[in-house]
């Protein structure tokens, strides 16, 4: 409860993510959906295709729970912003007594954080680190946090948006860690989620434990 949004919530993981994060929590988001075998083309085991009418139908047996502790679905990933018209629809149909939180990188175009914006009622952004070089390193991908969270500030209110900032063995430090936390308590960000990651035999399933 409250890992993943306010009040109980269901984590919904979407497939896809355009980052290559080296310490990836769910690097599962990145493989093929499709299996081929004797009986043809069929979904990976553990992967379900849903409309956003077919995911409300399976979730809504937890309706009371969620309006009950103030809490609802939280779309993860993989990247959620590249699923934005399907959350619009789902808040469409679940209406505005469930919350619903993104758990994001917030590596998308302007105009979807915009488009979504009126639809999330708490943002959960993973920043990875402020420092472009290190981003793009970590990542595989050229950064613009920086951008996207300025565009998140013109259209959110700040008091709905937890930034997580990870020590990420390997690739940045403590001091780069303060350094995030500093300039993005410049741009104006209150709520902040401090994160270490543990080096494990696998890079793809690091532990976690919070600072």
């Amino acid at each position: 409860m409250g890992t993943d949004g306010h009040g109980i919530t269901t984590l919904v993981c979407f497939m896809g993510c355009p980052l290559r994060c080296a310490y990836c929590l769910n690097d599962r988001c990145h493989e093929e959906i499709y299996s081929y075998g004797n009986n043809g083309l069929s979904l990976k085991k553990g992967i379900i295709q849903l409309d956003a009418n077919k995911l409300y139908d399976r979730v809504k047996i937890d309706d009371l729970y969620f309006q009950a502790t103030g809490g609802g679905i939280c779309f993860g990933g993989g990247e959620p912003t590249r699923y934005a018209g399907f959350i619009e629809e789902f808040r469409q149909i679940c209406g505005n007594a469930w919350k619903i939180t993104l758990e994001t990188s917030l590596y998308c175009h302007d105009d979807i954080i915009r488009q979504l914006a009126p639809i999330v009622d708490h943002w959960i952004v993973d920043v990875k680190d402020i420092n472009h070089v290190i981003y793009e390193r970590y990542t595989g991908q050229p950064s613009r946090i920086r951008e996207s969270l300025n565009v998140l500030l013109q259209t959110c209110r700040v008091e709905n948006v937890t930034l997580k900032v990870p020590l990420i063995p390997g690739y940045n430090t403590d001091y780069d860690v303060d350094y995030s936390l500093d300039e993005l308590e410049r741009m104006g960000f209150t709520n902040f989620k401090c994160v270490h990651y543990l080096e494990r035999e696998s890079k793809y399933h690091p532990q976690i434990k919070e600072l």
